[in-house]
């Protein structure tokens, strides 16, 4: 389901991006339409968070579904010349229930799976929609070329068909003593922290007061910094490092999408070592190859180097987010998705911002050896423990 929501998403949103830039002339809002899916989940980030407390997760991925494919039909029905425009509103409205479908499938995957299986349940979902982005992605370039804008709709509500039906097939938790404890408890909690605040608790169910989940979050967070950067680097470093034009970048973009695919299947095997090293080395290893990539100033080895530590980034986004979902109770789980939706995207744009700015400002070697800087920084000050404390078995 998530391999194919996420490729009907992508699909669209790739190929409209790129419809509104050759309309339009501007690179800025080709760009905001590609960002555009993020702002629902940070706008209605309370909204989501009481969704996930108060609805069973099966259900809330069937509606945000649904609602998508409903949303996608209607644009079908409106006239040439606004259809452009509406779907370009579409895709912003479409972001909240993408985001309520991919944190509600977290629940669902926990509730379903054995406890000792769910990380590598969770590393099968984040390859399945990492395929999905992928594959949308690069059907969008073939299908715009056949295809009208309307057509391009027509296929995106066809794949929201099978999603839906996809998502309907769900397994329904409600069998599981664990998920119907866990769906009891957090309902109690929030229906106590409304009647304690007068409703003003609302706000504090996104406070995670866990420290070792704060910890978590901020190493966490450390994908969302690399990722800013990357966005720059795949255009700054051919073209300012390697001194090459727009067929480079074309290249460097390509080779940066087979790594980080590579690297979220390489995580389903490292698996069974992710835990046996400290948790603060999979936060430093990306770093060396990053370095090397932009000492080397050669294409080919920056390449090879510039690949290896997009695989060993995506390996450890795979091992934080995995902590993630197995550290948190119950109680914290809804917070903890909400925050994942909302503070990975937002990190993203603050770092395109910063790193973007320090490139035009310094050039990309030091903004490099400032994200390595960073990282080592966060990485010390959260610690140097394992995990800090296997799975929570909720009881």
């Amino acid at each position: 389901m998530l391999f194919v929501n996420a490729c009907g998403s992508f699909l669209l949103l790739v190929s409209l991006s790129t419809h509104v830039g050759s309309v339009t002339g501007s690179g800025l809002l080709a760009g905001a339409v590609l960002s555009a899916p993020w702002l629902p989940a940070l706008l209605l980030a309370h909204p989501l968070n009481s969704l996930l407390r108060r609805r069973a997760p099966e259900h809330l991925v069937r509606a945000a579904e649904a609602a998508s494919l409903v949303l996608t039909l209607a644009a079908l029905a409106v006239p040439g010349r606004a259809l452009l425009a509406v779907a370009t509103v579409l895709v912003l409205v479409r972001g909240f229930c993408e985001a309520l479908t991919r944190s509600a499938t977290s629940v669902v995957l926990r509730a379903a799976v054995a406890p000792e299986r769910l990380e590598r349940a969770n590393t099968f979902a984040e390859i399945g929609k990492l395929t999905g982005v992928s594959a949308g992605a690069a059907l969008a370039g073939p299908a715009a070329a056949v295809l009208p804008l309307r057509g391009l709709v027509a296929v995106n509500a066809a794949l929201l068909v099978l999603s839906a039906l996809l998502a309907w097939a769900l397994p329904a938790p409600a069998g599981n003593a664990r998920a119907k404890a866990d769906h009891a408890r957090n309902t109690e909690n929030t229906a106590d922290a409304e009647n304690t605040a007068g409703g003003g608790a609302a706000a504090g169910g996104l406070r995670v007061e866990d420290p070792v989940l704060r910890r978590l979050f901020a190493r966490f967070l450390l994908v969302a910094f690399w990722q800013g950067f990357h966005t720059v680097a795949v255009t700054v470093i051919p073209l300012q490092v390697l001194g090459g034009g727009t067929r480079l970048v074309g290249v460097f973009v390509a080779v940066s999408s087979v790594a980080v695919f590579a690297g979220s299947l390489a995580a389903l095997p490292a698996q069974r070592h992710l835990g046996h090293l400290p948790s603060a080395a999979w936060a430093l290893l990306p770093m060396p190859f990053l370095l090397a990539a932009l000492l080397a100033g050669r294409t080919a080895p920056t390449l090879v180097l510039y690949a290896l530590f997009l695989v060993l980034f995506e390996v450890a986004y795979v091992h934080y987010n995995n902590r993630l979902l197995a550290v948190a109770s119950a109680a914290q789980l809804p917070a903890v998705l909400t925050l994942r939706a909302t503070l990975l995207p937002l990190g993203v744009v603050v770092s395109i911002l910063a790193t973007g700015a320090l490139c035009d400002l310094a050039g990309p070697l030091p903004t490099a050896v400032a994200v390595a800087a960073v990282t080592f920084l966060v990485t010390a000050a959260t610690g140097t423990g394992q995990t800090w404390r296997s799975p929570v078995r909720d009881t």
